[in-house]
């Protein structure tokens, strides 16, 4: 068998896994979540085994685990029914259905996230050894699927409506796992882990501080989770950069007029008046 096919045999697995979790009970979900995440895991050493060596391990398994993680548990946030569309109210087995036809649609997107995700982890193991002109392509394709995980997780601690602290902890540990990842990936022969472990902390106590603000700001935790995840692109943007040393006056403007229109439109959108 291929390692397209095998790709493709491990994304369907895991997307039908983590649709059937849904029909379960609310109790079980998240250990069962997990359990999906744990069997990602091993079915992405299983396509790679090969190419894997040294951290490797690591850093090339986590962001099939992490985002299957985090699709699984927002899952739970998609809802139950869509009573209405345009305006126009639906009925009631009709809203069931199309609330169906989300859910399917969401765990297809996941699918083909997963499949794309092990394209890229891929991509890396190689070019770790020589270099190869997906490289590049691989490494922003890595950088969106990586804020796409970190949406799922930064919507979930707003979600939860916990104590500051524990938004904090959920998305500094977030931040670091997958930014250090990240960082790692700007050039895989380097062995300057320090400044990557570093920038990592950095990075995340920025975001985990921001997250303390929004826990008691009165935002949609999906508005929230954005507006986190427009800060964390910023700043992993800029310090990717400078880890490369390319550091370029056009992105850095880039970085900081994207941060500021969500964050206006996270002010504008929040209801102040309890």
């Amino acid at each position: 068998m291929s390692k397209r096919a095998k790709f493709v045999l491990v994304a369907i697995i895991s997307g039908l896994s983590l649709w059937l979790t849904t029909f379960a009970s609310v109790d079980f979900r998240f250990g069962l979540v997990m359990a999906v995440s744990a069997v990602v895991y091993i079915l992405s050493v299983w396509v790679l085994f090969d190419d894997l060596k040294g951290i490797e391990w690591f850093t090339l398994m986590v962001l099939p685990v992490s985002f299957s993680l985090g699709s699984g548990i927002f899952a739970n946030f998609l809802p139950a029914a869509i009573p209405s569309m345009f305006g126009r109210t639906i009925g009631y087995e009709s809203s069931l259905f199309l609330a169906s036809v989300l859910k399917v649609v969401y765990f297809l997107f996941y699918m083909v996230g997963i499949y794309g995700i092990l394209l890229v982890e891929n991509i890396f193991s190689v070019a770790s050894i020589r270099t190869i002109q997906l490289f590049r392509a691989a490494r922003s394709a890595n950088f969106v699927f990586s804020l796409v995980t970190l949406l799922f997780f930064y919507t979930m601690a707003l979600s939860l409506k916990v104590p500051f602290w524990s938004v904090m902890g959920l998305s500094f540990v977030a931040s670091f796992i997958i930014s250090y990842v990240n960082f790692w990936s700007v050039d895989l022969k380097s062995t300057q882990y320090e400044q990557v472990i570093r920038y990592a902390v950095g990075v995340s106590w920025v975001v985990a501080l921001v997250g303390a603000v929004l826990s008691f700001w009165p935002v949609k935790p999906f508005m929230g989770g954005l507006m986190m995840t427009s800060a964390i692109y910023a700043l992993m943007g800029v310090l990717e950069q400078r880890l490369s040393n390319r550091v370029y006056l056009e992105g850095l403007m880039e970085y900081l007029v994207s941060v500021v229109i969500i964050f206006i439109i996270g002010f504008l959108t929040t209801s102040w008046l309890g």
